[in-house]
Protein backbone atom coordinates (compact mmCIF):
# COMPACT_ATOMS: atom_id res chain seq x y z
CA UNK A 1 0.00 0.00 0.00
CA UNK A 2 1.41 3.39 -1.00
CA UNK A 3 0.32 6.99 -1.35
CA UNK A 4 -2.42 7.52 -3.94
CA UNK A 5 -2.85 10.28 -6.47
CA UNK A 6 -6.26 11.78 -7.19
CA UNK A 7 -7.02 14.72 -9.42
CA UNK A 8 -8.51 17.66 -7.52
CA UNK A 9 -11.30 18.40 -9.98
CA UNK A 10 -14.47 16.72 -8.74
CA UNK A 11 -16.31 14.65 -11.38
CA UNK A 12 -19.45 16.35 -12.67
CA UNK A 13 -21.87 13.71 -11.38
CA UNK A 14 -20.74 14.35 -7.79
CA UNK A 15 -21.36 18.09 -8.16
CA UNK A 16 -25.07 17.72 -8.93
CA UNK A 17 -27.32 19.48 -6.46
CA UNK A 18 -29.20 16.28 -5.62
CA UNK A 19 -26.37 13.83 -6.12
CA UNK A 20 -27.57 10.32 -5.36
CA UNK A 21 -24.93 8.16 -7.03
CA UNK A 22 -21.28 7.90 -6.06
CA UNK A 23 -20.23 5.43 -8.76
CA UNK A 24 -21.45 7.08 -11.94
CA UNK A 25 -19.48 6.49 -15.12
CA UNK A 26 -17.37 9.64 -14.87
CA UNK A 27 -16.31 8.78 -11.30
CA UNK A 28 -15.30 5.29 -12.38
CA UNK A 29 -13.32 6.56 -15.34
CA UNK A 30 -11.38 9.18 -13.38
CA UNK A 31 -10.55 6.78 -10.55
CA UNK A 32 -9.55 4.11 -13.04
CA UNK A 33 -7.19 6.55 -14.76
CA UNK A 34 -5.83 8.10 -11.54
CA UNK A 35 -5.12 4.74 -9.91
CA UNK A 36 -4.11 3.02 -13.17
CA UNK A 37 -6.75 0.35 -12.51
CA UNK A 38 -4.96 -0.67 -9.31
CA UNK A 39 -6.68 -1.36 -5.99
CA UNK A 40 -5.56 1.28 -3.49
CA UNK A 41 -5.27 -1.30 -0.70
CA UNK A 42 -3.47 -4.29 -2.18
CA UNK A 43 -1.97 -2.51 -5.22
CA UNK A 44 -3.01 -5.35 -7.50
CA UNK A 45 -4.41 -4.60 -10.93
CA UNK A 46 -8.14 -4.99 -10.43
CA UNK A 47 -8.86 -5.08 -14.17
CA UNK A 48 -12.57 -5.14 -14.96
CA UNK A 49 -13.55 -6.17 -11.44
CA UNK A 50 -13.02 -2.75 -9.88
CA UNK A 51 -15.39 -1.35 -7.27
CA UNK A 52 -15.80 2.09 -5.72
CA UNK A 53 -14.77 1.89 -2.09
CA UNK A 54 -15.32 4.41 0.71
CA UNK A 55 -12.24 5.14 2.83
CA UNK A 56 -14.53 6.22 5.65
CA UNK A 57 -17.55 3.87 5.69
CA UNK A 58 -20.80 5.33 4.36
CA UNK A 59 -23.01 3.18 6.59
CA UNK A 60 -25.34 4.77 9.14
CA UNK A 61 -23.55 5.23 12.41
CA UNK A 62 -20.28 5.97 10.65
CA UNK A 63 -19.86 8.65 7.94
CA UNK A 64 -22.99 8.75 5.75
CA UNK A 65 -22.25 12.43 5.05
CA UNK A 66 -19.14 11.32 3.11
CA UNK A 67 -21.01 8.95 0.82
CA UNK A 68 -20.61 11.27 -2.21
CA UNK A 69 -17.41 13.01 -1.12
CA UNK A 70 -14.80 12.84 -3.89
CA UNK A 71 -11.84 12.58 -1.50
CA UNK A 72 -13.49 9.60 0.23
CA UNK A 73 -13.84 7.48 -2.92
CA UNK A 74 -11.20 5.02 -4.11
CA UNK A 75 -10.86 2.21 -6.58
CA UNK A 76 -10.67 -1.21 -4.93
CA UNK A 77 -10.77 -4.84 -5.93
CA UNK A 78 -13.65 -7.05 -4.70
CA UNK A 79 -11.26 -9.04 -2.51
CA UNK A 80 -10.14 -6.01 -0.48
CA UNK A 81 -13.48 -4.22 -0.53
CA UNK A 82 -15.20 -7.28 0.88
CA UNK A 83 -12.73 -7.69 3.72
CA UNK A 84 -12.47 -4.14 5.03
CA UNK A 85 -14.65 -3.79 8.16
CA UNK A 86 -16.66 -0.62 8.67
CA UNK A 87 -15.03 -0.17 12.06
CA UNK A 88 -11.56 0.29 10.52
CA UNK A 89 -10.36 3.90 10.26
CA UNK A 90 -7.48 3.71 7.79
CA UNK A 91 -4.69 6.17 7.06
CA UNK A 92 -5.79 8.45 4.25
CA UNK A 93 -3.56 7.56 1.26
CA UNK A 94 -4.10 11.04 -0.17
CA UNK A 95 -2.49 12.60 2.89
CA UNK A 96 0.09 10.06 4.03
CA UNK A 97 3.07 8.36 2.40
CA UNK A 98 1.90 4.93 3.48
CA UNK A 99 5.10 3.27 2.27
CA UNK A 100 7.07 5.43 4.72
CA UNK A 101 4.65 5.12 7.64
CA UNK A 102 4.29 1.33 7.44
CA UNK A 103 7.14 -1.08 6.81
CA UNK A 104 5.97 -3.83 4.45
CA UNK A 105 7.91 -7.07 4.04
CA UNK A 106 7.57 -10.67 2.93
CA UNK A 107 9.49 -12.58 5.61
CA UNK A 108 11.68 -15.22 4.00
CA UNK A 109 10.90 -18.81 4.98
CA UNK A 110 7.66 -17.99 6.82
CA UNK A 111 5.21 -17.42 3.96
CA UNK A 112 3.98 -14.46 6.00
CA UNK A 113 3.96 -10.74 5.33
CA UNK A 114 4.93 -8.35 8.08
CA UNK A 115 3.59 -4.83 8.54
CA UNK A 116 4.85 -2.58 11.30
CA UNK A 117 5.30 1.09 12.13
CA UNK A 118 7.14 3.29 14.61
CA UNK A 119 3.98 5.37 14.85
CA UNK A 120 0.86 4.55 16.86
CA UNK A 121 -2.81 5.53 16.82
CA UNK A 122 -6.00 3.95 15.57
CA UNK A 123 -5.47 4.84 11.90
CA UNK A 124 -1.99 3.30 11.80
CA UNK A 125 -3.07 0.25 13.80
CA UNK A 126 -6.22 -0.33 11.72
CA UNK A 127 -4.27 0.00 8.47
CA UNK A 128 -1.74 -2.56 9.65
CA UNK A 129 -4.51 -4.87 10.87
CA UNK A 130 -6.25 -4.71 7.50
CA UNK A 131 -3.04 -5.35 5.54
CA UNK A 132 -2.36 -8.33 7.81
CA UNK A 133 -5.87 -9.62 7.19
CA UNK A 134 -5.64 -9.19 3.42
CA UNK A 135 -2.22 -10.80 3.06
CA UNK A 136 -2.06 -13.35 5.88
CA UNK A 137 -5.72 -14.23 6.30
CA UNK A 138 -7.87 -14.15 9.41
CA UNK A 139 -5.86 -15.06 12.50
CA UNK A 140 -3.02 -16.13 10.22
CA UNK A 141 -5.18 -18.65 8.35
CA UNK A 142 -5.68 -18.06 4.63
CA UNK A 143 -8.87 -19.12 2.93
CA UNK A 144 -8.91 -20.00 -0.77
CA UNK A 145 -9.01 -16.37 -1.96
CA UNK A 146 -6.27 -15.31 0.44
CA UNK A 147 -4.06 -18.21 -0.70
CA UNK A 148 -4.50 -17.20 -4.34
CA UNK A 149 -3.70 -13.59 -3.47
CA UNK A 150 -0.60 -14.62 -1.53
CA UNK A 151 0.60 -16.67 -4.51
CA UNK A 152 0.37 -13.55 -6.70
CA UNK A 153 2.36 -11.54 -4.16
CA UNK A 154 5.00 -14.24 -3.80
CA UNK A 155 5.51 -14.49 -7.57
CA UNK A 156 5.99 -10.74 -8.00
CA UNK A 157 8.24 -10.38 -4.95
CA UNK A 158 10.38 -13.37 -5.99
CA UNK A 159 10.82 -11.96 -9.50
CA UNK A 160 11.79 -8.55 -8.09
CA UNK A 161 14.25 -10.17 -5.69
CA UNK A 162 15.97 -11.83 -8.64
CA UNK A 163 16.29 -8.45 -10.33
CA UNK A 164 17.83 -6.94 -7.21
CA UNK A 165 20.26 -9.83 -6.83
CA UNK A 166 21.28 -9.51 -10.46
CA UNK A 167 21.88 -5.80 -10.00
CA UNK A 168 23.81 -6.40 -6.76
CA UNK A 169 26.11 -8.93 -8.45
CA UNK A 170 26.41 -7.01 -11.70
CA UNK A 171 25.40 -3.32 -11.35
CA UNK A 172 25.19 -2.52 -15.05
CA UNK A 173 22.88 0.08 -16.56
CA UNK A 174 20.93 -2.73 -18.20
CA UNK A 175 20.27 -4.48 -14.89
CA UNK A 176 19.43 -1.16 -13.25
CA UNK A 177 16.88 -0.42 -15.96
CA UNK A 178 15.21 -3.78 -15.34
CA UNK A 179 14.75 -2.79 -11.70
CA UNK A 180 13.54 0.68 -12.73
CA UNK A 181 10.88 -0.82 -14.98
CA UNK A 182 9.58 -2.93 -12.12
CA UNK A 183 9.21 0.21 -9.97
CA UNK A 184 7.01 2.16 -12.37
CA UNK A 185 3.79 3.44 -10.83
CA UNK A 186 1.60 1.07 -12.86
CA UNK A 187 3.34 -1.98 -11.38
CA UNK A 188 1.94 -4.03 -8.51
CA UNK A 189 3.00 -4.31 -4.85
CA UNK A 190 5.20 -1.22 -4.78
CA UNK A 191 4.98 -0.95 -1.01
CA UNK A 192 6.75 -4.29 -0.66
CA UNK A 193 9.29 -3.41 -3.35
CA UNK A 194 9.97 -0.10 -1.60
CA UNK A 195 11.13 -1.87 1.55
CA UNK A 196 13.14 -4.41 -0.42
CA UNK A 197 15.02 -1.50 -2.01
CA UNK A 198 15.67 0.00 1.43
CA UNK A 199 16.67 -3.31 3.03
CA UNK A 200 19.12 -4.02 0.20
CA UNK A 201 20.71 -0.60 0.68
CA UNK A 202 19.73 0.61 -2.80
CA UNK A 203 17.73 3.68 -1.80
CA UNK A 204 20.30 6.01 -3.36
CA UNK A 205 20.51 3.96 -6.56
CA UNK A 206 16.76 4.15 -7.12
CA UNK A 207 15.84 7.36 -5.29
CA UNK A 208 14.12 8.83 -8.36
CA UNK A 209 12.03 5.70 -8.94
CA UNK A 210 10.60 5.24 -5.42
CA UNK A 211 9.07 8.66 -4.84
CA UNK A 212 5.83 7.97 -6.72
CA UNK A 213 3.11 10.33 -5.39
CA UNK A 214 5.07 11.87 -2.53
CA UNK A 215 4.62 15.61 -2.06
Amino acid sequence: MIRVYKQKEVPASLQKENCNKYDDQDVQEVLYDDQLSKCYLCEQDAGKSTQIEHLRPKAEGYFPELKYKWTNLFLACPYCNGRKPNSFMLLDPLLHNIEDVIEQRLISGTKKLEFKSDLSGKEVEDTIDLLEKLHNGKNGLRDRKAKAFYSDVELVVSAFLRLLNNYKENPTEENKELVNNSLKINKEFLGLKYWMIIDYGFANDFEDEIVWHKQ
